[in-house]
């Protein structure tokens, strides 16, 4: 694939048809479903097939439609996977359907760990071990991104890997000793971070987000955070415990560190660290705003987190959804919150239920995905979205500096990006018309905020490749940390009118 586009300001690409995940959304790639069938819908009263705005007729249909299937297939969204298939009337084992590569959604659906995609696939009767151009199954990628609750579907239906010319057995290839354990380990039924919900005592409510409502509980003795999936019935556990995969792998001083799960039965519970701190999106709620030193200070954690995310081995990670409600602040369970918030807590990445592992591929440039790979969730991520994601472009780890410039941004600017303007509508200016915000505040005289300026600036380069990475980023920052001055944190009242630390 070719690398990452930009567009010319003021221009769109020509067959983008809509706003990227919006609930009325239909294909960036120009397919126009008939009578208006959304994202959600049922579409069982638009049976007849859809319609191209194109002249080139059924075969660009076709070839269209088979890119939207992959598209979704990686993301995970078996539903619409199903719509395409049942619309467009496509034979989804076919050999045919497949990219320039000769990738299958099997191949993209193993490779991104969407067990129920996949699960659907060979329902379909696709070819389980079908060879793309770089001469690789569904289940290697499965294994080479560390899924294994998809690995374990794919050979329990006779994946293979295909190995000096013929298809082996996972068991006997040398990719079974890669990560330094056998097979059966990789396939554990009862993983070691299960955990028993009697041992969880469920305390006070802390917060509710799309997906689960968090709790303050009791883990043993210890304060923990407990979150408890809405509809847990709906959730494939395939897919639940592939997140889970991702969650276990994570250990950084700048992240929230997961502590285990309950997956026997409903409701799921998700089990963190507790941050008292809160999030970073509660601390913007305040009247007090963050002197020059302390958010700097946010801003350098921030980027040591994601510095390691990004150059994590075997597989780097991609956050995909940063935004302040994913930046908690840590402290001590004795600490006064302000404090937390203002002096003293530790900032760490957390959410990361919509992150991707990168497999290295000798084909491509370290970070480069193969595949096209779209946020969902909440509007309130598309303020913080990098413009190559909302318009369905393939991307690289760059996304996160983008979204880590809009947050650096609100930082100092004491308002969110684009403040004023509905979320998608500001998600739309940035990727079609390279709109950014204005400074106002970092427009003052002073030496460390023209710098801190030009940083942003960077990060939100339309050209992704001009975007510095995390590990620059984490020595610039500390460069501007060591010419400030340590602030004095001011106790306040109750009511926490004013600054809290002299700036």
């Amino acid at each position: 694939m070719g690398r990452d586009k930009t567009l010319s300001s003021g221009t769109a690409p020509p067959d983008t048809l809509h706003t990227a995940g919006s609930s009325q959304d239909v294909s960036v790639l120009g397919i126009k479903p008939s009578n208006g069938m959304d994202s959600g819908g049922d579409d069982t009263q638009h049976s007849k097939r859809g319609y191209l705005e194109s002249i080139h007729g059924d075969t660009a249909a076709r070839r269209r439609a088979i890119t939207e299937l992959l598209f979704f297939a990686s993301v995970g969204d078996v539903r619409r996977c199903q719509r395409i298939v049942r619309i467009w009337n496509l034979p989804v084992a076919d050999p045919t359907c497949c990219d320039y590569d000769k990738r299958t959604p099997m191949h993209l659906a193993a490779s991104e760990g969407a067990y129920q995609v996949s699960e659907w696939l060979l329902s379909q009767g696709v070819d389980i071990n079908s060879l793309d151009r770089f001469k690789r199954t569904p289940l290697e990628d499965a294994v080479r991104g560390e899924f294994r609750e998809v690995a374990k579907l794919l050979s329990d239906n006779g994946g293979k890997v295909f190995e000096e010319g013929s298809l082996v057995e996972l068991k006997d290839s040398k990719l079974a000793g890669m990560f330094g354990h056998v097979p059966q380990q990789m396939f554990d039924f009862d993983p070691e971070w299960e955990i028993d919900p009697d041992s969880l005592e469920i305390m006070e409510k802390l917060g509710e987000g799309e997906f689960g409502v968090v709790h303050r509980a009791k883990w043993y003795g210890t304060l923990v955070a407990a979150k408890i999936l809405k509809g847990s019935n709906d959730i494939a556990l395939g897919d639940f415990r592939g997140e889970i995969e991702i969650l276990r792998r994570v250990h950084h001083p700048n992240a929230v560190q997961f502590l285990g799960a309950c997956t026997k039965k409903e409701p799921f519970i998700l089990v963190t660290e507790l941050m008292s701190g809160g999030s970073l999106a509660d601390a913007f709620r305040r009247p007090q705003v963050f002197p020059i030193r302390r958010a700097v200070e946010i801003a350098v954690d921030a980027a040591r987190g994601l510095a390691y995310l990004h150059h994590r081995k075997p597989n780097p990670i991609i956050h995909r959804d940063l935004k302040p409600g994913n930046l908690l602040l840590s402290g001590g369970q004795y600490q006064d919150q302000l404090q937390i918030v203002f002096d003293t807590g530790m900032v760490k990445l957390a959410d990361f239920g919509l992150s991707k592992t990168l497999p290295i591929n000798k084909h491509a440039e370290f970070g480069y995905l193969d595949s096209k790979f779209r946020l969902t969730g909440e509007t309130g991520s598309y303020r913080y979205m990098a413009p190559e994601v909302f318009r369905h472009e393939p991307y690289n780890s760059r996304v996160d500096v983008y979204s880590f410039s809009m947050i650096v941004y609100q930082l100092f600017e004491f308002q969110p990006p684009f403040a004023g303007m509905d979320p998608v509508e500001a998600a739309r200016q940035a990727a079609l018309y390279e709109r950014r915000p204005e400074f106002v505040a970092l427009m003052q005289p002073h030496p460390m905020k023209k710098e801190v300026r030009e940083l942003i600036a960077r990060c939100w380069s339309p050209n992704p490749e001009g975007r510095p990475a995390f590990a620059t980023l984490v020595k610039e920052l500390e460069a501007i940390l060591t010419r400030l001055p340590r602030t004095v944190m001011l106790r306040q009242a109750a009511d926490g009118g004013g600054c809290c630390a002299l700036c």
